[in-house]
């Protein structure tokens, strides 16, 4: 691909630095990357919206002839509106010989494109407007609030669109402004974006709250001030939340923080105060949302948590003494039947060993009713 040199004002003029060496006849025909925005009359382009992107293909030509181009754009042979290359294969794979260039939304006027190769000079042109369908609509860039216009400057020499998004819109203060399909907050004032040869346009749709929710592709995210929060807890309308270091809420997943285990819930709250069944076990989560362990007494009733946090059931040996959990989870106490055997359990839930019980039984070393 050989890059066109370009006089006058920064990239202003295009033309190709070569001296003509043939007089051979040629013709030139536009091929669109998108043929959409154009109007023909009696077999030529009468308009052409602007934001496109233009392949002048000559026809006819030996590859080893010179060609001499030149844009003029409103009858001036410079402008700063333009990028402008020749190739040897178009957006659209043909192979060939074209001049390549992009139109920029804001442009709007005439433009007249000539080839010279030897004494043969043959043109193109065609007129930019914002809509071939209609006289009083208008095109840009950036297109905000839903339908409204930004009106922006091209920078050829970054080949990028400048503008300035306002602070206020509908009437209301904007916090920051979301760019259409991304997470992109964008705080009010200037912006900068580079043309990606796409030709596609920018979308951006106002955020008044100073904090509020965001969704995307089935994740949700939080904003406060224009920033999304990231790797930190956030408090909405009582509940809590934690968000991941890219954002996302964390949802129907565990989250292992400072030495303690917290659950959540799919709406996205922390589980706190509560039971939660999880992969066959049960596990209960504090009032702070920490994941208990040990014994836990809840509604009245003592449960025995493992360090795992899950609930336990059956004997479990703690300081020395041993206790049982019914298959609910809950502390026996008094008499229980296991494994075709007595036993008795103190009221605070310590199995009696090696002597009687209050009612008058003897129970052995091993707990069990003689």
């Amino acid at each position: 691909m050989k890059k066109i040199t370009l006089f006058s004002l920064s990239l202003a003029g295009l033309a190709m630095l070569a001296l003509p060496q043939s007089a051979k006849a040629f013709e030139l025909q536009e091929v669109w990357r998108i043929k959409g925005g154009i109007r023909y009359e009696n077999g030529k382009v009468s308009k052409i919206n602007n934001g496109y992107e233009v392949n002048i293909k000559v026809l006819d030509l030996p590859s080893t002839s010179e060609i001499e181009w030149t844009v003029s754009l409103n009858g001036e042979k410079q402008n700063t509106n333009f990028l402008a290359e020749e190739r040897t294969v178009s957006k659209t794979e043909d192979k060939g010989r074209f001049l390549h260039f992009y139109i920029p939304y804001g442009y709007r006027g005439d433009i007249v494109v000539e080839a010279k190769s030897g004494n043969e000079v043959k043109t193109w042109s065609t007129k930019v407007v914002d809509d071939v369908y209609s006289d009083d609509a208008k095109s840009g860039y950036f297109v905000i609030d839903g339908d409204q216009i930004l009106e922006s400057s091209w920078d050829s020499l970054n080949e990028s669109y400048i503008a300035t998004l306002p602070t206020v819109t509908s009437g209301k203060s904007v916090v920051a402004w979301r760019e259409g399909g991304t997470l992109n907050l964008i705080k009010p004032g200037r912006i900068v974006r580079k043309y990606n040869s796409s030709g596609s346009y920018v979308e951006l749709s106002p955020i008044f709250e100073t904090a509020s929710w965001l969704k995307s592709h089935q994740n949700w995210y939080y904003q406060k001030q224009g920033q999304l929060v990231k790797d930190a807890w956030i408090k909405d309308q009582g509940s809590w939340y934690f968000m991941d270091d890219e954002g996302v809420m964390f949802n129907q997943t565990w989250l292992y923080q400072g030495g303690s285990w917290y659950a959540f819930k799919s709406s996205g709250a922390m589980i706190s105060a509560d039971w939660l069944y999880d992969n066959g076990s049960w596990y209960y989560l504090k009032d702070s949302g920490s994941m208990a362990t040990g014994w836990l007494k809840d509604g009245g009733t003592w449960y025995y948590l493992n360090k795992s946090g899950s609930m336990v059931t059956g004997w479990v040996k703690d300081n020395g003494s041993w206790y049982y959990l019914k298959d609910s989870g809950a502390m026996a106490t008094g008499w229980i039947k296991d494994n075709g055997k007595w036993y008795y359990l103190a009221s605070s839930g310590n199995m009696l060993s090696n002597t009687r019980t209050p009612d008058g039984y003897y129970v052995d070393a091993s707990g069990a009713w003689k």
